[in-house]
């Protein structure tokens, strides 16, 4: 009897193991963006336009292997812009958006092992597609380009409940020059729902 209530207490210990141990994460943003740099010379508002989701998988207690994708756009109305393309000028109200989509791979280090608050820094690196439009009247111009990108990243993830938590973080998107598009950058303030397994 006494080696029965020891297994049991063995076996509902090792459960209860696996069962706290967190294996992954998968989160769903809200972002607000903020151009810097080249983005800030052709839009320079900042947008709440933006959500992105990421997966990241625990290879050690404290570092996690993952990948993000998102979108966010920027928007600006221009008065009395020229815009010139090949011979033609057109002079007007400008609307100018850029969507950009980026997909990364990423790794992430969190500071502590346990505990409700987690402060973590990451990186990610892959690749944004930028989709800008520019509408004029009944004219539009639009061009998409793919640039190779890296994202650094600080934040803090708080845990009140054993599968569920909320994250906060600043991330910063740089992609580089391609043929016709010198490189972007944006900061990124986002807010997100973790559901943790």
């Amino acid at each position: 009897m006494k080696k029965s209530i020891i297994l049991v207490a063995l076996l509902v210990m090792v459960f209860a193991g696996t069962t706290q141990a967190q294996t992954s994460l998968f989160s769903i943003n809200y972002s607000v963006s903020v151009p810097t740099g080249n983005t800030a010379d052709y839009i320079d508002q900042v947008s709440g336009r933006g959500i992105k989701i990421q997966y990241e998988r625990f290879i050690k207690r404290n570092f996690t292997i993952g990948g993000e994708l998102g979108s966010y756009t920027l928007y600006k109305r221009e008065e009395n812009k020229v815009y010139t393309e090949g011979s033609a000028s057109l002079s007007g109200v400008q609307y100018r958006y850029q969507n950009s989509y980026p997909i990364l791979a990423t790794g992430t280090y969190y500071a502590n092992e346990t505990g409700k608050f987690r402060p973590f820094a990451g990186l990610g690196m892959g690749t944004i597609a930028h989709d800008r439009e520019i509408d004029m009247g009944v004219f539009t111009s639009q061009e998409t380009h793919w640039q190779f990108a890296l994202r650094p990243e600080l934040g803090v993830l708080y845990r009140p409940a054993q599968y569920v938590g909320f994250k906060l973080g600043a991330k910063y998107y740089q992609s580089f020059s391609s043929s016709n598009l010198d490189g972007q950058s944006t900061v990124g303030i986002d807010l997100g729902i973790v559901f943790i397994r």
